[in-house]
């Protein structure tokens, strides 16, 4: 077995100490990799930058010569039988929910960041033990084999948990079928816990309900309640971590709903992605980027899945379900990406600047695109008879239980399997998932057909309806609509400091890299950036069917 040690010599210093101890053989050549990424982020994160002071040496305290092989890999050949320790400071220094912090309150670190796979020994299995005597209260999304230890089966589970020791932590549980699931709080608590506690037994079960089983015995929901803005959320196989704040703004119900929405997609990743994955992503091969198309399912369902089961837990009740999907409607219908780059292609993009907004309308986001997507399937499958969580379930039956990773055609093909024409699957996955085609007329008749009308208003702001162009509070630029006029004059970033209408133009002065510039252009009657509302109409059949 592997073993790992953490202790933090000096909290003020946000150091943790690791030593890693395993045995070797005779002229065996030992290759240790640290993860450049972690799961549910496609995007090279290169943690060995937070990592000083590496050494290695014997049982008996003999040094041993360690050579850097690449930016996070490491070698070392020994001539005989032996006892090898490692041991290096890492830097956890920062709060979000796939990182690592510690202060003088906690010691808290996603393990994927720090802990060294050894190459061809991933099977093995490890044991973590904690050197926190300071930090009694612990949580790790491990099985507890001891007073402060724990055990990981293989690499790939211990690169998937997750470590919370704090001098102060509270609690709640709940228990549905075989699986107990327990609520960790660390910070200051603003909101009714039994209430909000209910509220994830009601989406928990429903969730349950619809796939059949659980994948696993027991559950952790880890909360960061900061005291400062944060909203971040990352899944694990056995729990997630959950980064929000403000957490004084939870006494409000409008935080306390993203707090739920958040968790709920979590939640529903203990499945799609933890269970449900890619073939590509079996294992994971933690020191390079490895390529998916697969985004619809990833995070696309999943987006669309986190928001309905708070509705059909009875969580969200119909007008606070479609305040939350305007807003990805209203997002998705600023953007023009989709003429550019398939979901498909913005998959693979993840690693490219998938996480950032890039450069103007270059890609789509797998997770508002993707949702509306799923949206537009459900209410064909519906329309069939059936539905994209039966669907869901399937692919937890085919590929999740069993652990077989799939492909994005064996989505499709599940799809396919439940309507009378697969054909129009087809057109549908050519279109949008494939292709780069318009999918607003097919969501808007997606929404009727559920007795759901998007309602199209504009508000005061000529500069943005009229004229196309979206500022900041600080009168900068930050997004021109590529139909208007305005696009053919201004550039994202200009500051504008004045703007005049004469003569049927517009006489606009801006600020643009330290130079005054006085523009010109024409006036135009356009309609840009419409405010989208979701009103629901008549009580269809189909939309009793969708929200229960």
């Amino acid at each position: 077995m592997i073993h790992y040690t953490i202790s933090c010599p000096n909290p003020a210093a946000q150091f943790l100490r690791i030593d890693l101890n395993f045995s070797c053989q005779a002229g065996e050549n030992i290759r240790l990799q640290l993860p450049a990424w972690r799961a549910g982020r496609y995007q090279i994160a290169n943690y060995a930058q937070n990592l000083r002071g590496l050494t290695a040496e014997t049982q008996g305290g003999q040094t041993i010569s360690l050579q850097k092989i690449s930016k996070d890999c490491w070698a070392l050949e020994v001539e005989e039988s032996m006892q090898i320790q490692l041991s290096y400071d890492y830097w956890a220094g920062k709060m979000d929910a796939g990182s690592a912090w510690v202060d003088d309150e906690q010691v808290y670190v996603n393990l994927v960041n720090c802990c060294f796979e050894i190459l061809g020994r991933s099977e093995e299995a490890f044991d973590l033990q904690l050197d926190l005597p300071n930090y009694t209260k612990q949580i790790l999304t491990l099985k507890q084999t001891g007073t402060s230890t724990w055990m990981a089966e293989n690499y790939q589970v211990l690169a998937d948990a997750t470590v919370l020791a704090a001098k102060k932590v509270e609690q709640e549980t709940y228990t549905i079928g075989n699986t107990r699931f327990h609520a960790w709080y660390h910070g200051k608590i603003h909101f009714d816990r039994s209430r909000f506690i209910d509220q994830f037994r009601a989406f928990s079960s429903r969730m349950i309900a619809d796939f059949g089983s659980f994948p696993e015995e027991e559950y952790h929901f880890i909360f960061q309640l900061l005291p400062y803005p944060h909203y971040h959320g990352v899944e694990h196989r056995r729990g997630t971590v959950i980064t929000f704040g403000p957490a004084s703004s939870l006494a409000e119900e409008e935080a306390q709903e993203e707090l739920l929405g958040i968790s709920c997609h979590e939640l529903y990743h203990a499945w799609n992605v933890c269970r449900i994955r890619p073939k590509e992503f079996l294992p994971y091969d933690f020191s390079k980027e490895t390529y998916t198309q697969a985004g619809l399912v990833l995070e696309g369902v999943t987006t669309y899945f986190g928001d309905l089961y708070l509705l059909k837990s009875g969580a969200y009740d119909l007008p606070t379900y479609l305040r939350h999907l305007e807003k990805i409607v209203q997002r998705e219908a600023a953007h023009f990406g989709w003429k550019n780059a398939s979901i498909e292609e913005s998959s693979i993009d993840l690693w490219l600047d998938g996480y950032v907004t890039g450069i103007p309308d270059r890609k789509v986001n797998i997770y508002s695109r993707g949702a509306l997507l799923s949206l537009c399937l459900d209410v064909i499958l519906l329309q069939e008879g059936s539905s994209l969580a039966q669907v869901m379930k399937g692919m937890w039956e085919s590929f999740g239980l069993p652990f077989n990773g799939y492909e994005v055609q064996d989505f499709e093909k599940q799809i396919a399997a439940r309507v009378r024409n697969p054909e129009k699957i087809t057109r549908f996955f050519d279109a949008y998932v494939r292709g780069k085609e318009d999918l607003y007329p097919v969501l808007e008749d997606c929404f009727s057909a559920l007795g759901i009308e998007i309602q199209k208003t504009r508000s005061e702001n000529t500069l943005l309806h009229q004229v196309g162009i979206q500022l900041n509070g600080k009168q900068v630029v930050q997004q021109i609509h590529p139909e208007s006029t305005a696009y053919q004059h201004l550039m994202v970033h200009d500051q504008l400091l004045n703007l005049n209408s004469e003569n049927a133009r517009w006489e606009v002065e801006v600020l643009r890299q330290g130079r005054n510039l006085k523009l010109s252009f024409d006036q135009e009657l356009g309609s840009y950036f419409p405010l989208l509302n979701l009103e629901t109409g008549i009580v269809t059949d189909l939309r009793t069917t969708w929200m229960h």
